[in-house]
């Protein structure tokens, strides 16, 4: 948690831990020696604000528009590269998923994805990732978005989770070429 003086105005990092399941405490801050008041944030069903997202501004890209539709002959998965569920994939079996912590087609076990985060749909063989107005963003590229067409191979993060698009050939289509 971020605790601000209001006699010089620095900023400091607290561990809530510290407060050791009190609700609040009072801290002198290092460098004018005023009392600071922490209050723990109530533990309830939250999500955690990412500070280094909050300054970023949202982008919106032309994306294709069309008819929801799985793409013919191909399998579209979601591969976690990083974060709680990391090594974990994901099938996208349906035009339209919602990604989130609860509440979602695909559960992200992640304190800084929100309930509904973001959704991923598929037109055909175009895929378009559109942020839920979650708490901490969506990023492609480590630009935050509010929606924008993501290729094969695509990587973006939710949260401190770092996903990876993939799009195959389903094995009826790969033993016919041959």
């Amino acid at each position: 948690m971020i605790v601000s003086c209001g006699g010089c105005g620095k900023k400091y990092s607290f561990d809530v831990r510290k407060l050791g399941g009190r609700p609040s405490a009072t801290v002198r801050c290092p460098n004018c020696r005023t009392t600071i008041a922490v209050t723990a944030a109530d533990p309830g069903d939250q999500t955690t604000r990412l500070d280094v997202d909050a300054n970023l501004l949202s982008r919106s890209a032309r994306v294709p528009g069309g008819d929801l539709a799985m793409p013919p002959g191909r399998r579209i998965s979601l591969a976690v590269l990083d974060g709680r569920d990391s090594g974990r994939i994901f099938q996208v079996d349906r035009p339209r998923v919602v990604l989130g912590r609860g509440e979602a087609d695909i559960v992200i076990n992640d304190s800084e994805v929100s309930r509904q985060h973001a959704s991923i749909e598929v037109r055909g063989q175009r895929v378009v990732l559109r942020d839920l107005g979650s708490t901490n963003g969506t990023f492609v590229n480590e630009v935050k978005i509010s929606q924008s067409e993501i290729d094969n191979r695509a990587e973006f993060r939710i949260g401190g989770t770092r996903l990876m698009l993939i799009m195959t050939d389903t094995e009826s289509d790969l033993e016919a070429l041959g």
